[in-house]
């Protein structure tokens, strides 16, 4: 496959300029909500700068070990192995599109439905407030590994020019982290923008624990996937955001934040009695048990409903 060199993509050269604006301005919102409103949970936001700089050290030692491991590195090594090429042609970018959209959409889906994967995707959804930190606060498996498979490797294998998947990997980063904006600084909706884009107002709406909002809005950059998938739920305003995840959770300690899903998986899986139960606890959404009553999010949104039907009645 003929193609220009990744690097030479304007884009990739000014993407580490992006993060650093968004850094700044995280840090800027961060000092705007100390000491303005005084609700900045500052054990929170150092949790999150801790896991920072553990991804950096663990980047570098991957790097220096395997070499560069990367989204678009694999994109390119995808793109070489893949049976075809849908090019940069007007179709080829419509197709580049929404092969990444739903890329991310089912990535995202499987992180919230298959335990193992939430341990590497529960750090992000830990914290109990929302701010630009939180955008960066994500496992270094996740980051370094997860990622760059699922949304380079895996579009590139499926025919998405490396071109294609570096610009909307551009687009991710910036947008997807602007989806975090505090909502202690950023109140409002986002006007036309809510009837296609993701926007602030959906993303808090998918780092909630209520029920009702448990397990939706899994793209990041428009609402194609949750539309086509039947997972999209807007922010209602009689029923308040409330973040986290349902275990209770140290939200300043670096260590039960990234590592605490891991150590109760290992729990689990000691004390599993067979291979069904033992596979079931790694393979399996969140809250499920070989015996018992489920706490996965589907079960709570079933009993949910019917209790409200049962209110009703």
């Amino acid at each position: 496959m003929d193609t220009l060199p990744i690097e030479s993509l304007p884009l990739v050269k000014i993407l580490p300029l992006f993060v650093l604006a968004l850094f700044i301005y995280g840090l800027a919102e961060l000092s705007f909500v100390h000491f303005r409103q005084r609700k900045a949970k500052l054990g929170e936001y150092g949790m999150s700068l801790k896991g920072l700089g553990f991804t950096g050290l663990v980047g570098v030692l991957v790097e220096f070990v395997v070499g560069p491991f990367s989204k678009l590195l694999l994109a390119v090594w995808g793109a070489s192995l893949s049976p075809f090429d849908a090019g940069l042609t007007p179709v080829g970018w419509f197709y580049g599109f929404f092969i990444y959209e739903m890329s991310y959409w089912v990535q995202h889906w499987l992180a919230h439905k298959v335990r193992l994967l939430w341990c590497l995707h529960s750090p992000h959804h830990a914290p109990q407030s929302m701010n630009l930190f939180v955008g960066f606060n994500h496992s270094f498996l996740e980051i370094i590994f997860y990622m760059p498979i699922t949304l380079g490797l895996v579009p590139a294998l499926l025919g998405v020019d490396p071109m294609i998947i570096a610009v909307f990997t551009f687009v991710d980063v910036v947008w997807g982290n602007l989806l975090h904006l505090s909502d202690k600084v950023v109140t409002r909706r986002w006007g036309p923008l809510e009837r296609f884009m993701q926007t602030p107002s959906y993303h808090r709406v998918h780092h909630a624990q209520n029920v009702k909002y448990m397990d939706t809005n899994y793209n990041s950059i428009t609402l194609l996937g949750d539309w086509l998938m039947g997972t999209l739920q807007p922010l209602q305003a009689q029923e308040p955001v409330k973040y986290g995840i349902t275990r209770e959770v140290n939200t300043s300690s670096f260590l039960d934040v990234h590592f605490g899903e891991f150590t109760l998986l290992w729990s689990d899986l000691r004390s599993a009695g067979n291979l069904r139960a033992f596979f079931g606890y790694l393979l399996c959404p969140p809250g499920w048990s070989p015996e018992g009553e489920q706490q996965t999010a589907a079960a709570l949104k079933k009993r949910s409903v019917i209790t409200r039907e049962g209110t009703r009645v």
